[in-house]
């Protein structure tokens, strides 16, 4: 008995480092995902080009149509975020949460991950 609060000690240090490790590695595969839906929306945001390559002409990107494909990107994946026009890049800005599965019962989360990505138009000439 008179090493029971040493191993409750010893089992709660344990849970800690448990829990780091895991929930470590979850918040960065939550961010991984943000980035990777991030990247998505940007380049779903330039697939909204117009105009006639063909021609020779360049391509002009549609302000309306790319926010609208990169926003629409970012809702179907169940993420929040916003896209907005800079130049002539589509920029996405996606936010996360990850619940974390064992720090959560150490009063340890929801954490918030973000991302960021932008993808540019690319004429070919």
């Amino acid at each position: 008995m008179k090493y029971t609060p040493l191993i409750v000690v010893l089992a709660a240090a344990l849970m800690l480092i448990a829990g780091i490790v895991v929930d470590g590695d979850g918040k960065t595969q939550a961010v991984q995902q943000s980035l990777t839906v991030a990247e998505g929306a940007a380049r779903a945001g330039t697939n909204a080009a117009t105009g006639n390559a063909v021609n020779g002409d360049a391509f002009t990107l549609s302000s309306t149509a790319a926010v609208n494909a990169a926003n629409n990107y970012i809702s179907a994946s169940g993420a929040r975020g916003e896209a907005r026009i800079q130049g002539d890049q589509v920029v996405v800005t996606v936010q996360m949460t990850y619940t974390p599965k064992i720090l959560g019962t150490f009063g340890i989360g929801p954490l918030p991950v973000q991302a960021s990505a932008a993808a540019r138009l690319v004429d070919g000439n």
